[in-house]
């Protein structure tokens, strides 16, 4: 059923907190209700939203049960990982629409469990949060291939380089996700625009990782991962999760076609970086690629004050309310979510069987 105002509300005031800052006065979203157990975490919310962001009539909860009673529309979870797949449960069992952050599901147990609980609910929308789907370069290639400028995909590869100054970041308590959760399981914002670009899903895969220890932050778990995959179309991508190195920030992503090739530059940041192009409807590009000027965002595109991702955060929270305002299908909805989180998962099998080639799920099979 469409609507024109969605009531929002969103529990987990870390990421989901400053996300939903992006869009406040926007007229189709009304935040109503913001949860968080953390009842400092909480105040300091309440204190954003109501005092500098001036929303009126906010609802503060510390329990998710009686968030989830509050006449809101819709729920955007930004909880710690382990949490996603039992709330978006609980949410639509309550009758609310749900954006789940990444990754969606955290086994393949979940990644069952998950479709189960959504295709219960089919007058509900539920939509997977990968936000690098926004960015401008990554809609260029999707309306590239969806034209047929790339032809058919042959390789793709993709690098999640996070390091910074691992002495900046306070080691979490004991039973975080995050100190736990192996670097290659966390892949959805590498393989997640791959495959949302391409229309394609992983088959199989086999994963390698190292055994060398740098990032004091995380030491519980494997802090490099490379898994090389084959998809149903019959192309090949290999990701690179590199947590463990001293690298720096950066995403990098190529896609190899029978028409057109497409790559990040890696000598600059993200945010900086024209990506580069040969095409077979351009005379000349094989001989000397092209630099197409688009980032992450568009030559010209205006930013918000907050901008969290160079936009693509607030794109992605508005696509999800759109999909409500309109009853559209959300743009990645439970099955491409797990397509993009369950290779991740099968690849940290692979790897603890030193490399051993796996099969990957369909999640229509489940």
């Amino acid at each position: 059923m469409k609507k024109d105002v969605v009531k929002l509300g969103v529990v987990g005031l870390g990421r989901g907190g400053y996300v939903t800052e992006t869009v406040i006065g926007e007229k189709k979203v009304q935040l109503r209700a913001i949860c968080d157990i953390n009842p400092e975490k909480l105040e300091a919310a309440r204190k954003i939203f109501e005092d500098d962001l001036k929303v009126s009539e906010l609802l503060c909860f510390t329990d998710f049960d009686e968030f989830l009673k509050s006449d809101i529309d819709a729920v955007y979870i930004a909880t710690d990982a382990i949490y996603h797949v039992p709330f978006v449960e609980k949410a639509m069992e309550a009758g609310k629409h749900v954006l789940s952050e990444i990754p969606p599901v955290n086994s393949v147990e979940e990644a069952k469990r998950l479709r189960a609980i959504v295709k219960a609910h089919p007058e509900l929308k539920y939509m997977a949060g990968e936000n690098c789907c926004w960015w401008a370069f990554i809609e260029s290639w999707k309306k590239m291939f969806d034209e047929g400028k790339l032809g058919d995909v042959v390789y793709a590869e993709a690098e999640y380089l996070h390091s910074e100054d691992f002495n900046k970041f306070v080691k979490p308590a004991d039973g975080h996700w995050r100190t736990f959760n192996p670097a290659i399981k966390y892949l959805t914002h590498d393989l997640g625009p791959l495959l949302y670009i391409m229309n394609d899903r992983c088959v199989s895969v086999s994963c390698m990782v190292s055994d060398v220890s740098y990032n004091p932050y995380k030491t519980l778990s494997a802090q490099n991962g490379v898994a090389l995959f084959k998809t149903a179309k019959g192309a090949i991508i290999r990701v690179l999760v590199c947590f463990g190195a001293y690298v720096g920030l950066y995403h990098n992503y190529e896609i190899i076609g029978t028409r057109g090739t497409v790559e990040t530059d890696k000598t600059k940041p993200l945010s900086d970086a024209h990506y580069f192009a040969r095409l077979s409807d351009i005379p000349g590009t094989i001989e000397e690629k092209i630099d197409v000027p688009v980032t992450l965002k568009y030559p010209g595109e205006i930013s918000h004050p907050r901008d969290g991702h160079g936009g693509a955060d607030k794109k992605m929270l508005m696509a999800f309310i759109d999909c409500i305002v309109n009853d559209t299908v959300p743009p990645i909805d439970v099955d491409l979510g797990i397509r993009m989180a369950l290779p991740g998962i099968i690849a940290d099998l692979s790897s603890q069987s030193g490399g051993t080639l796996m099969e990957i799920p369909d999640p229509e099979d489940f």
